[in-house]
């Protein structure tokens, strides 16, 4: 038996407004045609849904406007839901990020995010380098948010973040200052530069590797490091290693950061990359809510006015 979805409105709609005739109004029709087809769903159940006169609701119409009124519900979310991912406010995505991205990036674009789509689900997950390069080709990520990613002619890309690098070393290095900005090489010449194995982050291991050639001095390497900010240990006083300075913030106690002149130094250029043939609405207005955050933020200024700028905030 098929029972129309515009029949199940009706009889809500003379029950919410007590009669037929309001009932007919509400719904911007007459009374006539409205008695006919709650005779023609009553003639398909097998049973009366009112008694008339007095027009009240029968036992059977008690349960079928109660079953009515969630199935109504039901259709109204469907409905919305529909229409709020056909415009990107709703639906769920997936955003991989690299490691320095974890701790102020990603945490203010999932906010801002949420905050102007609460229907939006934001699946993000750190990877390695490798695996947002994968998960993108694969279409199991919808986007990334990272710096030194491949190049290829299927992806899009957009600069989000203009990260400076900035040294981290043992307390008790001499290259620690309180008197401002230092040069690289100068400051740690000499001095053992730490880092994880490359083979996990190569494209990044070179951007370092190209801010020691362009800062002077002579580094000793050990590839040793345990990877994760919150796993920084250093083997000795004079040792060192760099990372964005969006992460400076979120050090452990045991070590300190150490602000470099980034005049001559390359920077991170954290980057959104997605796939040109996966743009979902959902992904786009991600998006939009990120470049938000980098506009407030300033994320884009210069490196030498983002190192000033937090060394203002650190009152060193």
């Amino acid at each position: 038996m098929e029972i129309e979805l515009r029949w199940l409105r009706y009889v809500v709609a003379v029950v919410d407004h007590g009669g037929m005739q309001r009932a007919a109004h509400a719904l911007h029709m007459t009374q006539p045609p409205l008695s006919r087809q709650i005779r023609e769903l009553e003639r398909r159940l097998g049973t009366p849904l009112f008694t008339r006169r007095p027009l009240e609701l029968t036992q059977a119409g008690t349960v079928f406007v109660a079953r009515a009124r969630r199935l109504l519900a039901e259709v109204d979310e469907v409905v919305a839901a529909t229409r709020a991912t056909a415009a990107g406010e709703a639906g769920e995505i997936a955003i991989g990020y690299i490691l320095s991205a974890a701790y102020d990036t990603i945490p203010q674009l999932r906010a801002a995010s949420e905050a102007a789509f609460p229907g939006m689900v934001l699946d993000a997950t750190e990877y390695w380098p490798g695996q947002l390069d994968t998960g993108l080709l694969s279409g199991d990520l919808d986007g990334v948010v990272a710096h030194t990613m491949p190049v290829r002619a299927d992806f899009r890309r957009e600069l989000l973040r203009i990260d400076p690098l900035i040294a981290v070393t043992h307390p008790s290095n001499p290259a620690v200052s309180d008197s401002g900005l230092v040069q690289l090489g100068e400051a740690f010449n000499g001095q053992t530069f730490v880092f994880y194995d490359p083979k996990y982050a190569p494209e990044h291991y070179a951007l370092l590797v190209d801010a020691l050639d362009a800062g002077g001095g002579s580094h000793p390497v050990r590839l040793d490091m345990v990877p994760g900010l919150r796993n920084i240990a250093l083997p000795d006083e004079r040792s060192f290693t760099l990372i964005p300075a969006s992460m400076g913030p979120f050090l452990p106690r045991t070590v300190r950061a150490v602000l470099l002149d980034p005049s001559e130094l390359p920077a991170a250029r954290t980057e959104l990359v997605w796939h040109r043939d996966r743009e979902s609405p959902t992904l786009l207005r991600f998006f939009a809510a990120a470049r938000e955050v980098s506009t407030e933020r300033d994320w884009l200024a210069t490196p030498t006015r983002t190192v000033l700028a937090h060394q203002a905030a650190t009152g060193r």
